[in-house]
């Protein structure tokens, strides 16, 4: 027996355009300027858990880790019914998470960039909205205003947070100037007609 039923459209409320640079410190960042706080999950029952696998009371520990996973995919859902209900245009940076966790490790793991990605593509095509995933190079130490590449780089360059362009001057954060630099890729990418 199957059941048929309509896909009901998420209502609008605003008609932004928006690129998000996903982060670690802070859980997103959006071309806008706002910063959406990292809750932490993991961290916060990390403490319980570890006692529960100490004590050897899996059964305990399972339901830790199942309460840890419902907050994430709450969290999630929240917040990507909200980016798809305030935007026509989501452009989400796509950043290697699997390198990136080899070297950072649960910060990398404990954010679900990659759940809430998956939550933002079948949404956005529910709720009418364009969804794109431009590629992630050079978008912090490219200047968005001039183009510039002269950013910070390397593993020292990810301490600076702040960094004045060489060649216009502009004063950028490198978390929304990376936000800022994935909307104009992904507005590139939805012309040449590369929708996700």
């Amino acid at each position: 027996m199957f059941i048929q039923a309509d896909v009901t459209p998420l209502p609008r409320t605003a008609e932004g355009r928006v690129g998000i640079d996903p982060g670690f410190k802070s859980l997103l960042t959006l071309s806008t300027g706002e910063k959406v706080t990292h809750s932490r999950e993991l961290e916060a029952g990390a403490l319980r858990l570890a006692q529960a696998q100490r004590g050897k009371r899996k059964r305990l520990a399972r339901r830790i880790q199942e309460r840890i996973a419902n907050r994430r995919k709450d969290r999630n859902h929240k917040l990507s019914r909200r980016l798809v209900s305030e935007n026509t245009f989501i452009a989400f940076s796509n950043d290697r998470h699997a390198a990136i966790a080899r070297r950072f490790g649960k910060s990398v793991s404990s954010s679900g960039h990659y759940q809430l990605r998956s939550m933002l593509s079948y949404k956005s095509r529910a709720g009418g909205t364009t969804y794109v995933e431009p590629e992630s190079r050079s978008s912090t130490k490219c200047c968005s205003n001039c183009g510039e590449l002269s950013g910070p780089t390397g593993l020292r360059g990810l301490a600076v947070r702040q960094w004045e362009c060489c060649a216009c001057g502009r004063q950028h954060d490198r978390d929304v100037n990376a936000a800022i630099n994935t909307l104009i890729a992904g507005a590139g990418m939805a012309l040449e007609g590369k929708v996700v």
